[in-house]
């Protein structure tokens, strides 16, 4: 089978997006699963690739070439030509956040038009994204937009775990009040089909957690679970699925790490990730649910404190891009593995 074609975008040029990137693809694993695709900027690559980290060739690329294969050589779109005024390592700047949109844009066009497989996506900042013009909260929403999609949800997987998120960028002041049923039933559908039709999971095994301490104890620590939680799992598993819960979070963790489930529905950022970093804290990565197209992604930020200085732990990147390339394989076969 011809190797998948991966679109990596490279984030926000003045955080660790180029090291990661570099030290990621250098990797005997990624060149085996996958031919690479850089979307972003030739010129910070090569800057990148100067301060010590990576080495590979970087090959300028455009739209009807061939992309290279193996770690030696690494095809770069260069869509954008930062100077040195413009950008900077840890240096964030309203031209990094339009050139971010832009890499992002670009390679969703090209897996849409199918000129790649799949795309993985480097950090970008939320902040800098919106100075830049563009007011989307992150990656998702954005994507979101760009695809079309009316329903996504972020999965978080680590090694023995994975974790969707019914809420995800919201003070927590305002998670209880953005809970609905529906929005709870559509997050477990969509958990449901990825793990079937993208993992090859028969009959996906789905844990809710509740919101409150106690699963709420009856009403006594807040109603959300007897109101709003336990009947969208009631709507779910009417439809086939095999979801249960609301259960406590303190013991769910513990209970789906070792096996006992395929994935675990959150309803917020923290819960999901806390118990998700605390296990695999650098190896996670990031899949977004309900896009026409294979998207994944690292499960950390730009890090901008570390960004030049040879620093950054790839294996979040790495993991991404083997993640895309995985389904991308699967998507390609036309079948389970």
């Amino acid at each position: 089978m011809v190797k998948p074609i991966v679109a990596v975008t490279m984030g926000d040029p003045a955080g660790v997006g180029p090291e990661v990137i570099l030290k990621a693809l250098g990797h005997p694993a990624v060149a085996e699963a996958c031919r690479a695709l850089v979307v972003g900027d030739r010129g910070v690559l090569l800057r990148a690739r100067q301060a010590g980290q990576a080495r590979p060739t970087l090959l300028p690329w455009e739209p009807g070439q061939p992309v290279a294969s193996g770690a030696a050589a690494v095809s770069v779109y260069g869509l954008t030509a930062l100077s040195p005024r413009q950008w900077g390592p840890g240096c964030p700047s309203r031209a990094c956040g339009a050139a971010a949109y832009q890499y992002i844009r670009r390679a969703a066009e090209l897996v849409r038009a199918k000129a790649a497989h799949a795309m993985a996506t480097a950090p970008i900042s939320k902040r800098v994204l919106q100075l830049a013009g563009y007011r989307y909260p992150g990656h998702t929403e954005l994507l979101a937009e760009l695809t079309g999609a009316r329903e996504v949800r972020m999965m978080l997987l680590g090694k023995n775990l994975r974790v969707v998120l019914v809420t995800v960028h919201l003070p927590l002041t305002r998670v209880a009040g953005e809970l609905t049923r529906r929005r709870i039933r559509v997050t477990i559908e969509l958990t449901h089909q990825a793990l079937h039709h993208d993992f090859g999971i028969s009959r996906p095994r789905l844990a809710v957690a509740a919101l409150n301490p106690h699963a709420g104890e009856e009403g006594i620590f807040g109603r959300e679970e007897a109101q709003i939680i336990a009947p969208a799992v009631r709507l779910a598993a009417a439809r086939g699925i095999h979801a249960k819960g609301p259960f406590p979070a303190d013991s769910l963790f513990y209970q789906a790490a070792r096996g006992d489930y395929d994935a675990v529905i959150c309803m917020y950022h923290d819960q999901g990730l806390i118990p998700l970093k605390l296990l695999d804290f650098f190896g996670g990565a990031a899949l977004t649910l309900g896009l026409p197209i294979i998207r994944t992604s690292v499960d950390h930020g730009t890090a901008y404190g570390i960004a030049g200085k040879n620093e950054a732990d790839s294996s979040s990147m790495r993991e991404a891009i083997l993640l895309a390339a995985k389904l991308a394989r699967r998507k390609q076969m036309g079948r389970k593995e």
